[in-house]
Protein backbone atom coordinates (compact mmCIF):
# COMPACT_ATOMS: atom_id res chain seq x y z
CA UNK A 1 0.00 0.00 0.00
CA UNK A 2 1.39 3.49 -0.69
CA UNK A 3 2.07 6.38 1.37
CA UNK A 4 -1.03 8.06 -0.41
CA UNK A 5 -3.35 5.27 0.36
CA UNK A 6 -2.33 5.18 3.76
CA UNK A 7 -2.73 8.80 4.34
CA UNK A 8 -6.36 8.61 2.41
CA UNK A 9 -6.83 5.60 4.94
CA UNK A 10 -6.46 7.70 8.05
CA UNK A 11 -8.34 10.70 6.36
CA UNK A 12 -11.69 8.49 6.09
CA UNK A 13 -10.81 6.72 9.49
CA UNK A 14 -10.82 10.24 11.70
CA UNK A 15 -13.81 11.97 9.26
CA UNK A 16 -15.99 8.19 10.52
CA UNK A 17 -14.90 8.88 14.13
CA UNK A 18 -17.00 11.03 16.23
CA UNK A 19 -15.99 14.39 17.50
CA UNK A 20 -15.55 15.31 20.81
CA UNK A 21 -18.36 17.56 20.16
CA UNK A 22 -20.52 15.00 19.09
CA UNK A 23 -20.04 13.12 22.39
CA UNK A 24 -21.73 15.13 24.51
CA UNK A 25 -25.47 13.79 25.17
CA UNK A 26 -28.48 16.17 26.47
CA UNK A 27 -29.17 16.02 30.24
CA UNK A 28 -31.75 13.59 31.16
CA UNK A 29 -35.35 14.74 32.22
CA UNK A 30 -34.95 13.00 35.59
CA UNK A 31 -31.54 15.52 36.67
CA UNK A 32 -33.48 18.80 36.02
CA UNK A 33 -33.79 21.13 38.37
CA UNK A 34 -37.57 22.65 39.29
CA UNK A 35 -37.96 26.07 38.64
CA UNK A 36 -38.55 28.99 41.27
CA UNK A 37 -42.06 28.94 39.17
CA UNK A 38 -42.98 25.13 39.67
CA UNK A 39 -42.24 25.57 43.61
CA UNK A 40 -44.54 28.27 43.91
CA UNK A 41 -47.30 26.01 42.16
CA UNK A 42 -47.15 23.08 44.46
CA UNK A 43 -46.94 24.90 47.39
CA UNK A 44 -50.13 27.26 45.96
CA UNK A 45 -51.85 23.46 45.52
CA UNK A 46 -50.71 22.08 48.98
CA UNK A 47 -52.22 25.58 50.70
CA UNK A 48 -55.46 25.28 48.73
CA UNK A 49 -55.81 21.42 49.85
CA UNK A 50 -54.96 22.26 53.28
CA UNK A 51 -57.37 24.99 53.50
CA UNK A 52 -60.45 22.95 52.11
CA UNK A 53 -59.86 20.25 54.67
CA UNK A 54 -59.64 22.75 57.25
CA UNK A 55 -63.40 24.33 55.69
CA UNK A 56 -64.20 20.88 55.48
CA UNK A 57 -63.10 19.63 59.19
CA UNK A 58 -65.18 23.33 60.88
CA UNK A 59 -67.92 22.41 58.86
CA UNK A 60 -68.25 19.18 59.90
CA UNK A 61 -68.18 20.38 63.57
CA UNK A 62 -70.80 22.82 63.36
CA UNK A 63 -72.77 20.20 61.85
CA UNK A 64 -72.23 18.21 64.85
CA UNK A 65 -73.13 20.70 67.15
CA UNK A 66 -76.59 21.90 65.40
CA UNK A 67 -77.05 18.19 65.75
CA UNK A 68 -76.17 17.91 69.26
CA UNK A 69 -78.28 21.41 70.29
CA UNK A 70 -81.57 19.87 68.27
CA UNK A 71 -81.22 16.62 70.16
CA UNK A 72 -80.92 18.44 73.15
CA UNK A 73 -84.20 20.60 72.50
CA UNK A 74 -86.12 17.30 71.20
CA UNK A 75 -85.55 15.54 74.62
CA UNK A 76 -86.52 18.64 77.01
CA UNK A 77 -90.17 19.21 74.41
CA UNK A 78 -90.68 15.07 75.41
CA UNK A 79 -89.64 15.68 78.97
CA UNK A 80 -92.06 19.29 78.70
CA UNK A 81 -94.90 17.54 77.12
CA UNK A 82 -94.58 14.20 79.32
CA UNK A 83 -94.71 15.84 82.48
CA UNK A 84 -96.94 18.66 82.22
CA UNK A 85 -100.57 17.05 82.24
CA UNK A 86 -99.18 15.48 85.74
CA UNK A 87 -98.21 18.73 86.92
CA UNK A 88 -101.25 20.56 85.80
CA UNK A 89 -103.44 17.79 88.05
CA UNK A 90 -101.04 18.25 90.87
CA UNK A 91 -101.88 22.28 91.00
CA UNK A 92 -105.50 21.22 90.67
CA UNK A 93 -105.30 19.56 93.61
CA UNK A 94 -103.37 21.70 95.65
CA UNK A 95 -105.78 24.60 94.89
CA UNK A 96 -108.84 21.54 95.95
CA UNK A 97 -107.02 21.13 99.33
CA UNK A 98 -106.69 24.14 100.03
CA UNK A 99 -110.05 25.10 99.63
CA UNK A 100 -110.57 22.38 101.96
CA UNK A 101 -108.10 23.76 104.51
CA UNK A 102 -109.88 27.04 104.35
CA UNK A 103 -112.48 26.34 107.35
CA UNK A 104 -111.20 26.20 110.46
CA UNK A 105 -110.83 22.71 112.48
CA UNK A 106 -109.91 20.85 109.28
CA UNK A 107 -107.97 18.40 109.68
CA UNK A 108 -104.04 17.93 110.16
CA UNK A 109 -103.32 15.12 107.57
CA UNK A 110 -105.12 16.78 105.11
CA UNK A 111 -102.78 19.90 105.52
CA UNK A 112 -99.95 17.02 105.66
CA UNK A 113 -101.36 15.76 102.40
CA UNK A 114 -101.19 19.18 100.96
CA UNK A 115 -97.75 20.27 102.37
CA UNK A 116 -96.62 16.78 100.44
CA UNK A 117 -98.18 17.86 96.48
CA UNK A 118 -96.11 21.25 97.26
CA UNK A 119 -92.93 19.45 98.12
CA UNK A 120 -93.48 16.88 94.77
CA UNK A 121 -94.35 20.22 92.72
CA UNK A 122 -90.93 21.62 93.92
CA UNK A 123 -88.81 18.41 93.05
CA UNK A 124 -90.30 18.52 89.67
CA UNK A 125 -88.76 22.19 89.92
CA UNK A 126 -92.56 23.97 89.74
CA UNK A 127 -92.05 27.23 92.11
CA UNK A 128 -95.46 28.99 93.52
CA UNK A 129 -95.15 32.66 92.96
CA UNK A 130 -97.04 35.60 93.86
CA UNK A 131 -96.91 39.09 91.56
CA UNK A 132 -95.93 42.18 93.20
CA UNK A 133 -97.37 45.20 93.65
CA UNK A 134 -101.12 45.33 93.19
CA UNK A 135 -101.03 46.76 89.53
CA UNK A 136 -102.79 43.53 87.51
CA UNK A 137 -99.92 42.14 85.45
CA UNK A 138 -102.33 39.73 82.71
CA UNK A 139 -98.82 38.02 81.39
CA UNK A 140 -98.39 36.13 85.40
CA UNK A 141 -101.85 36.83 86.84
CA UNK A 142 -105.94 35.40 85.94
CA UNK A 143 -108.53 37.39 86.73
CA UNK A 144 -111.27 35.02 88.18
CA UNK A 145 -113.59 37.93 89.76
CA UNK A 146 -114.13 41.34 90.43
CA UNK A 147 -114.93 43.79 92.53
CA UNK A 148 -116.82 47.06 91.38
CA UNK A 149 -115.64 50.44 93.38
CA UNK A 150 -116.56 53.63 92.44
CA UNK A 151 -112.16 54.95 93.09
CA UNK A 152 -111.18 54.90 89.20
CA UNK A 153 -107.77 54.67 90.74
CA UNK A 154 -108.46 51.20 92.24
CA UNK A 155 -109.42 50.30 88.53
CA UNK A 156 -107.55 46.77 87.80
CA UNK A 157 -105.54 46.95 90.79
CA UNK A 158 -105.86 43.49 92.71
CA UNK A 159 -108.37 43.29 95.31
CA UNK A 160 -108.08 39.52 96.50
CA UNK A 161 -105.27 37.11 96.04
CA UNK A 162 -107.46 33.71 95.13
CA UNK A 163 -104.61 31.44 94.46
CA UNK A 164 -101.07 31.38 93.90
CA UNK A 165 -99.35 30.89 90.61
CA UNK A 166 -97.08 28.53 89.46
CA UNK A 167 -93.63 28.77 87.06
CA UNK A 168 -91.31 25.84 85.59
CA UNK A 169 -88.56 25.90 83.84
CA UNK A 170 -88.83 29.81 82.98
CA UNK A 171 -93.00 30.41 81.79
CA UNK A 172 -95.79 30.31 83.88
CA UNK A 173 -97.54 27.08 84.21
CA UNK A 174 -100.84 28.22 85.85
CA UNK A 175 -100.88 32.36 86.66
CA UNK A 176 -101.97 33.79 89.73
CA UNK A 177 -105.43 33.61 90.66
CA UNK A 178 -106.69 37.07 91.47
CA UNK A 179 -109.76 38.91 92.70
CA UNK A 180 -109.82 42.31 90.99
CA UNK A 181 -111.56 46.11 91.15
CA UNK A 182 -113.81 47.02 88.53
CA UNK A 183 -114.56 51.10 88.09
CA UNK A 184 -118.30 51.75 87.85
CA UNK A 185 -119.74 54.82 87.82
CA UNK A 186 -122.05 56.16 91.00
CA UNK A 187 -125.41 56.19 89.60
CA UNK A 188 -127.46 59.88 90.54
CA UNK A 189 -129.91 59.50 93.35
CA UNK A 190 -133.35 60.70 92.18
CA UNK A 191 -135.23 62.53 94.87
CA UNK A 192 -139.17 63.02 94.23
CA UNK A 193 -141.71 64.73 96.07
CA UNK A 194 -140.82 66.90 99.03
CA UNK A 195 -137.45 66.07 99.20
CA UNK A 196 -136.98 67.23 95.56
CA UNK A 197 -138.15 70.58 96.50
CA UNK A 198 -135.89 71.41 98.54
Amino acid sequence: MTSESIAHCKVNHMADAPSDGDSTESPSSENKVPTLGTVMEELTALRQAFDAKIRYDNGRERLIQTMSEELERHRNNVHQSLLRPVLIDLISLYDDLTQVLEPAGTADRLKFFRDTVEQILTRSGVQMFTVEGDAVDRSCQRVVSTVDTPDPDLRRRVAQRLRPGFAWDGKVLRPEWVSAYRHVETPLVEHTGEGAAE
